[in-house]
């Protein structure tokens, strides 16, 4: 019998195992950690030279201050004494302006401008008196009708005395700016008709506004009225009865003068 010889082309299965491996981990490079390490001392000296210029050197420290508007040489003793040698990094401008505006009311508008590293420029501008109002005390009065300051009663000056015995504090509004116009006005076209006047009065309310004249009698006037009215009605009586007033011309209604 005959064996069956295996064919040259017959193939042979071979059994494979896979296995995992590792990767050999490369060594840092001396350069790459030198370069690290110079950066952080950068940053280290960067961060300790800023703390070192802004909270402990003088460098920022205000040394120059430049005032404009002041009339005061109490205001502007103040104003040096409170920013020379202050942390110009640290100042906040709205709060010192607040308590700079408390603390004197006579300044109507202030400004602040740092210019770096030293210098703080300060505008001011202080408030106007347009009329003297007195009660138990006197204050100088702006244009805005607010009183911001407190002063002896004047003996050369017209003041508005208030008779109600109302009580007033600096920074109160007492008067409107439309009262304060008329006023003033008032006392011009006045004294235009040779007449003097000493001082106002107020008593019940400001619609009754008596000018009292150096002659003791007085004229009173109406503020919520046309004054021009009332200016002429007063020169018809001057003209006609000036002999018949002795205590006061009353003008207030319009067409009639009372005379006392």
């Amino acid at each position: 019998m005959l064996e069956r010889r295996k064919s040259r082309f017959s193939f042979y299965q071979r059994r494979e195992i896979a296995k995992v491996t590792e990767f050999e981990k490369e060594k840092p490079r001396r350069s790459g950690l030198l370069s690290s390490i110079l950066r952080s001392l950068f940053y280290i000296c960067l961060i300790s030279a800023a703390t070192y210029f802004i909270f402990i050197s003088n460098f920022f420290d205000v040394k120059k201050v430049e005032i404009e508007g002041v009339k005061s040489v109490e205001i502007a003793d103040h104003i040096n004494r409170t920013l020379l040698g202050k942390n110009i990094l640290f100042m906040m401008p709205g709060t010192y302006l607040n308590d700079l505006a408390k603390k004197f009311p006579i300044l109507e508008e202030a400004s602040i401008v740092r210019g770096l590293p030293s210098t703080v420029k300060i505008a001011v501008s202080e408030r106007r008196q347009v009329l003297i109002w007195c009660t138990d005390r006197c204050f100088e009065i702006d244009n805005n009708g607010y009183a911001y300051e407190e002063i002896p009663r004047p003996t050369d000056k017209i003041v508005v005395v208030d008779k109600a015995g109302a009580k007033y504090e600096l920074g109160n509004k007492i008067v409107t700016s439309d009262f304060i116009s008329f006023f003033l006005e008032a006392v011009n076209r006045i004294e235009e008709n040779s007449l003097k006047i000493s001082e106002v009065e107020i008593r019940e309310t400001t619609f009754k506004l008596a000018f009292v004249t150096s002659e003791g009698w007085k004229i009173i006037l109406d503020p919520t009225e046309s004054l021009s009215n009332q200016v002429f009605a007063l020169k018809q009586v001057l003209e006609k009865n000036r002999p018949d007033i002795h205590e006061y011309v009353d003008l207030r209604v319009r067409g009639l003068a009372y005379v006392k």
